[in-house]
C-alpha cells in the first residue's frame, strides 16, 4: 500500500500539529502546477554499494491528464526487469508522486532489511520531518553545463539513534526541489555510511528531462 494511503484520517488530522517548513515544501506544495499538458518526467536511479556493483536504472511518469482543477493523473513507470515494482496511477495529484513511490519502495528495503515494520519506518520518517528536518535555501545547477536556479535542500536523518533500525540509524535523506524543472525535484539522495562490517550505500533518483506524451 502507498505512503499516501498511510497518512492520517481526517479526524487525526484535526489532532496533528501544524505541518513543518519542510513538510510543506514536500508534501504540500503543488509540484505539478507548471504542467499543464501531457508530459512524461524522467528520472534516473543509481544505487552504489561497497562491494557490489553500480545499479543503474530509469523512473517515468507519464501525466496524462490534467483537470480543469489542476490535478493531474500519473502513470509511473517505476524501475525495470527484476527491480521494477507495480505502482497503480497516482489520480488527482497536485504534488508530485514520484517522492511517494521512492519513500514507499525505501520503506519496503528497510523492513526487509531489518525484519522490522514498513509503518514503523514510515512512522519515524513522519516524526523526523515534523520535528528535525533541516530546511536550506540554496543556489545550485542542475547539471555541470547548465545556469545556476534557486533550490530547496530538505535534509533528514529519521532513525538515529532507534536501535530498531540496525545499520540504519545513520541513514540519511537529501531533497532537493527547485521550481525551475518540470515536477519540482531535482534529485532524491539517501546515504548509510560505511559500518564496522558493512559497506557504505547510495541510492540518487534524480531528474533528467521531459517532453510532451
Amino acid at each position: 500500500m502507498l505512503l499516501i494511503t498511510a497518512l492520517a484520517t481526517r479526524a487525526e488530522a484535526d489532532e496533528a500539529p501544524p505541518l513543518s517548513p519542510a513538510q510543506i515544501a514536500l508534501f504540500e506544495t503543488p509540484h505539478l502546477a507548471s504542467i499543464t499538458q501531457p508530459t512524461r518526467l524522467r528520472y534516473s536511479f543509481r544505487r552504489s554499494e561497497g562491494g557490489h556493483d553500480t545499479v543503474d536504472d530509469a523512473i517515468v511518469l507519464e501525466i496524462r491528464r490534467i483537470g480543469p482543477d489542476g490535478k493531474h493523473d500519473v502513470y509511473p513507470d517505476f524501475l525495470t526487469g527484476s527491480r521494477r515494482i507495480e505502482y497503480p496511477a497516482a489520480l488527482g495529484f497536485k504534488g508530485n508522486p514520484l517522492l511517494l513511490f521512492a519513500l514507499d519502495r525505501g520503506a519496503r528495503e528497510l523492513a526487509s532489511a531489518t525484519g522490522g515494520s514498513m509503518n514503523w519506518f514510515r512512522s519515524r520518517f513522519r516524526s523526523a520531518m515534523l520535528h528535525r528536518a533541516e530546511l536550506r535555501q540554496e543556489t545550485v545547477r542542475p547539471s555541470p553545463d547548465a545556469a545556476p536556479v534557486a533550490a530547496r535542500r530538505i535534509i533528514v536523518t529519521p532513525y538515529e539513534q532507534e536501535p530498531r533500525a540496525r545499520r540504519f540509524q545513520a541513514m540519511r535523506y537529501e531533497f532537493l526541489l527547485s521550481d525551475t524543472v518540470p515536477g519540482g525535484f531535482l534529485q532524491l539522495l539517501t546515504e548509510v555510511p560505511a559500518g564496522e562490517n558493512t559497506a557504505a550505500i547510495s541510492e540518487i533518483i534524480a531528474f533528467t528531462g521531459s517532453e510532451p506524451s
